[in-house]
């Protein structure tokens, strides 16, 4: 598969360039868009922050490489979750809010949702409306982690839901980053488990 290694790749200070053997792909996704989230990632902590993923999906479905992935970033702030996980970040808001008087929806950072496709209604961990994902961003999820599985020898096996699950320390493959702490919203309820499962078996 493509993948554009410069456009947004990350200097040694926003990861940590020590090799580590990986169990687990843990998908998550941006909180904004536009990529500003890598913007973000360079300016905190005076340019030293290491809470980065080593790829993005941004909203074409474009696949970029941040860091080598055999490295590890303090993603989770937890030593044995870190060095056994490789990041992927799906571009996409998160929960919206209602602003009932105009009828807009509104992000966490309060811009205004103006994008054409339909938002998720679900009522899940507080929130009640989703920016969805699309299609693109399934595919190209879909062919990086099969190729991050062949590459690291991870099993390819991923859950259908983003629910929390009970001791994941051992558990060898791909999660979502709400199935480790049920405080986290990524991946929200927009995602299409199923699509994701089904193109993961046929390829």
């Amino acid at each position: 598969m493509q993948i554009d290694t410069l456009t947004y790749e990350l200097p040694s200070n926003n990861y940590v360039p020590v090799e580590s053997i990986k169990k687990q792909i843990v998908i998550g996704h941006t909180f904004n868009h536009n990529m500003r989230h890598v913007t973000g990632w360079l300016h905190r902590y005076n340019g030293v922050y290491k809470k980065t993923a080593a790829f993005t999906i941004d909203s074409a479905g474009l696949v970029y490489q941040h860091f080598d992935p055999k490295y590890q970033s303090r993603y989770f702030n937890n030593l044995d979750q870190d060095k056994k996980s490789i990041i992927i970040l799906i571009e996409n808001d998160g929960w919206l809010v209602k602003n009932n008087e105009n009828n807009e929806f509104i992000t966490w950072i309060g811009d205004i949702y103006k994008q054409p496709k339909q938002i998720v209604e679900k009522r899940w961990r507080g929130y009640d409306h989703w920016m969805p994902y699309n299609e693109k961003q399934i595919e190209s999820a879909t062919e990086l982690v099969r190729m991050l599985c062949e590459e690291f020898e991870i099993p390819m096996t991923s859950f259908n839901h983003n629910t929390k699950v009970d001791n994941l320390g051992d558990y060898k493959g791909v999660i979502y980053k709400s199935n480790l702490d049920r405080h986290f919203t990524d991946i929200s309820p927009a995602w299409d488990f199923e699509s994701f499962n089904n193109k993961l078996e046929l390829k």
